[in-house]
């Protein structure tokens, strides 16, 4: 209820007789939709949108557990990345950087070495293949 409030520009009242128009919120376009068995109230066009709900749906507790969290989690590296104002690759990017590198250096080199370093730089490549 009190997002309700904030995102609509109103004030929450007791009762109706305290109601005054300044106490009155704006939203373009209020409706109930049905889905599946259940009810729900979309509210649209409101004059402070900072707020809103995410509807997950799936066949068991176990799979909208798992949705809760990789949402929780996407949301919360957004949020870190606009609070730094940085981002510090991840997923294997070290090991594609460090590849690309040991490829360059090896051309640079000769003899047994150059093999060495060439196998190194392939093998780093299989961890971003597995992340994948």
């Amino acid at each position: 209820m009190e997002r309700i409030t904030l995102a609509c520009g109103g004030r929450a009242v007791n009762s109706f007789e305290d109601l005054t128009e300044s106490d009155l919120g704006h939203a373009n376009e209020v409706y109930e939709q049905v889905l599946g068995e259940d009810k729900y109230t979309f509210i649209e066009g409101v004059t402070n949108p900072k707020s809103c709900t995410l509807l997950l749906k799936g066949p068991n507790d176990h799979t909208i557990a798992q949705l809760k969290d990789a949402v929780r989690d996407g949301l919360r590296a957004v949020k870190n990345t606009i609070d730094d104002q940085c981002v510090v690759p991840g997923a294997g990017s070290f090991e594609i950087a460090c590849s690309q590198h040991l490829t360059e250096y090896a051309k640079s080199i000769r003899g047994k070495v150059k093999l060495g370093v060439q196998a190194f730089a392939e093998a780093l490549l299989v961890i971003p293949k597995v992340l994948a």
